[in-house]
């Protein structure tokens, strides 16, 4: 018998007992009656023989024999010992023949704890292998509202309707993001393609996952695995080969490391004060070659109008400094294709001003770090990606003062476009600015990307004249019905509007580039997200001259007190349309609860739609950036600078 093994893995437990013990930490296997004292008066549900990983079975069930083995089940008993014989006998036994019997274990809290077969696991762990045959009965905690229990119990249900029990996420709402994706499921159920497609990529991602991140600390492997799936598509990766997943995995190290970081929201523009290296100094181009990418043509979208307007401001301000040029884009692969070429071409800044485009940078991001992607969305801020976004609740709540100046009869009808992030904090400042100077203001809410929408007529209800609708326009679009307007004996007469100021944004990011401080900024190693307002000007809100000169003088003051931070709409008493408190009346939501916000206050009359309510162009913003969607927003993962 060979003992040269057991040697080993008795080294191996033997540092972490003695780690454990510096640490002050139990230097044995944990054991579940200790943990759970409660544990024979907990209901248990048989799971039958399941494929266990190994990195999931953590301890005992009883006490037992667990002081033989160290915290990580590696032997910790004398070469002579009972133990070690047994060991060995064991080892070369699975070495010939394999495990023939499965382990006896019982799964808590979506982790292992053995009755039968201490020294399999031991042997297993040792032999480095990731999975162990177990029969396990599962143990059913008690019902809390902390957020571990809640995506516990949501893994329970979602093993039980797909038979997949490796994936334990330890976020609430993941396994419904999974669900949710485009091409996991068909038709909302589990077919058994489905469950064979997604455990193969599992399977895939899994292995490469403990290989590529051996030595790094990092989030959990399901953790990891949905976030790669959020930045990359389900649809786009299923098939991949061992090879391309690891490739891909590769790319996103960074993410999965600092994963536990925040992601910092830059609040206000500030003349930088970062200083360039000496190399960067002498280095720095002359020129900067920076590219916007557009989904839709400029002429037909008012967003990609404004941007492309900031463009021009770049180009003309900053005059041979910068060559700028303009793409349009349609697909993620064409998104994809056409940055390959821009890098190609020498372009070293790449603006993608559509949300759906921001998965498109992140893999030419980490290819390419000499160039600068930003990506203009409020969300899914990466490392190598920084993101950028406006604050318009602010102006959205001063055309709330508007139009609650100007309604008669307290109703006021509010179009908006996508029930995306950052929509709600805008409904809702709209909602806020029109109480505040018309108690008894209403908002009727509808929604452009409904199929149900009417354009010649989004409100039916003759009572209600004022109306707030897309504030961007177009080439061809009619400036009469965009921002704020009235209806009148048949006409529809415009009071105001907000204006974007994006080359203000664009601007500033470039000289950055050119000076040499761009990555001085984020010093920080974290993810960055600008999410500029009034304070930076880069919004404008333009009022009719039909608007009375003491109504004109209360909106301006307004604005100056947004500017300077010194009120703040979201501030105060707030309850949403289910009466429940958002906001208590001594405080004032901070910037991560306004970002995350995903309910309508009290006095906004309609609902966020479904994903199946929206017309079809409008499903991918949803998936990648809805409230609803694919990516649940948490405030706890947003800090914020404000200069």
């Amino acid at each position: 018998m060979d003992i040269r093994s057991y040697q080993k893995a008795r080294r191996e437990g033997i540092r972490a007992y003695d780690a454990a013990i510096q640490n002050h930490e139990d230097p044995y296997l944990p054991v579940l009656e200790e943990k759970q004292p409660l544990l024979n008066q907990l209901d248990r549900v048989s799971l039958g023989i399941l494929s266990v990983p190994l990195s999931r079975v953590i301890g005992s069930v009883s006490r037992g024999r667990s002081y033989a083995f160290a915290n990580n089940f590696m032997p910790i008993l004398e070469l002579d010992s009972e133990l070690s014989v047994k060991w060995s006998t064991l080892y070369e036994s699975v070495e010939e023949q394999g495990l023939r019997d499965p382990i006896k274990a019982l799964e808590y809290m979506g982790y292992y704890y053995v009755i039968e077969g201490n020294k399999r696991v031991s042997v297993m762990k040792c032999m480095e292998a990731e999975y162990i045959e177990a029969d396990v009965s599962r143990v059913l905690p008690p019902r809390t509202g902390d957020p571990e229990n809640i995506a516990y119990f949501e893994y329970c249900a979602f093993s039980k309707a797909s038979g997949i029990y490796d994936l334990f996420f330890t976020k609430p709402g993941s396994y419904a993001r999974l669900s949710a994706m485009p091409g996991v499921q068909t038709d909302g159920q589990w077919t058994e393609d489905d469950v064979l497609s997604l455990r193969k990529l599992w399977h895939y991602f899994y292995t490469s996952y403990r290989k590529v991140m051996r030595d790094r600390p990092a989030i959990t492997c399901s953790d990891a695995f949905l976030l790669w799936l959020l930045a990359f598509g389900y649809t786009d990766v299923r098939d991949d080969t061992q090879e391309k997943v690891i490739s891909r995995i590769r790319l996103m190290q960074d993410e999965f490391v600092r994963r536990d970081e925040s992601v910092k929201l830059i609040m206000d523009r500030e003349k930088n004060t970062a200083q360039p290296s000496l190399i960067t100094s002498l280095f720095r181009p002359s020129r900067i070659k920076a590219a916007f990418l557009y989904t839709r043509s400029i002429n037909h979208s008012a967003w990609n109008y404004w941007h492309d307007m900031g463009r021009m401001e770049v180009q003309e301000k900053l005059g041979d400094k910068v060559d700028t040029v303009n793409c349009i884009v349609r697909s993620r692969s064409e998104a994809e294709n056409e940055i390959d070429r821009l890098i190609r071409e020498g372009y070293t800044a790449i603006f993608a001003t559509s949300p759906v485009m921001l998965n498109s940078l992140i893999e030419p991001s980490v290819q390419h770090t000499d160039v600068k992607l930003l990506g203009c969305s409020q969300l899914q801020g990466y490392y190598h990606v920084r993101t950028y976004y406006l604050r318009f609740y602010e102006a959205k709540f001063l055309l709330g003062l508007v139009a609650g100046i100007l309604s008669k009869n307290g109703k006021i009808g509010y179009i908006a476009d996508y029930p995306i992030y950052g929509t709600p904090s805008m409904i809702n400042a709209f909602a806020i600015g029109a109480r505040m100077v018309n108690p008894e203001a209403k908002v009727y809410l509808n929604w452009t990307s409904l199929m149900s929408y009417d354009e010649k007529e989004p409100f039916h209800d003759p009572e209600i004249n004022v109306i707030c609708n897309r504030d961007l326009t177009a080439p061809n679009h009619s400036s009469r019905e965009s921002g704020l307007f009235i209806r009148s004996e048949g006409q529809k007469i415009s009071m105001a509007t907000l204006i974007p100021r994006w080359g203000i944004f664009y601007r500033h990011v470039i000289e950055q580039i050119q000076k040499g401080t761009f990555d001085a900024e984020n010093s920080g190693k974290a993810a960055m997200n600008y999410w500029w307002g009034l304070s930076s000007g880069v919004l404008n809100l333009v009022l009719s001259n039909r608007f009375d000169s003491c109504s004109t003088r209360l909106i301006g003051n307004m604005q100056g007190q947004l500017s300077d931070h010194s009120f703040a709409p979201f501030e105060g008493e707030l309850k949403d349309q289910d009466g429940i408190l958002r906001c208590a009346g001594d405080q004032r939501l901070s910037p991560a609860d306004i970002l995350c916000m995903d309910y309508l206050l009290d006095n906004v009359v309609g609902t966020l739609p479904s994903r199946d309510e929206l017309v079809k162009s409008a499903r991918a913003l949803a998936d990648s950036q809805g409230i609803r969607g694919v990516f649940k927003a948490d405030p706890a993962s947003i800090s914020w600078i404000r200069k």
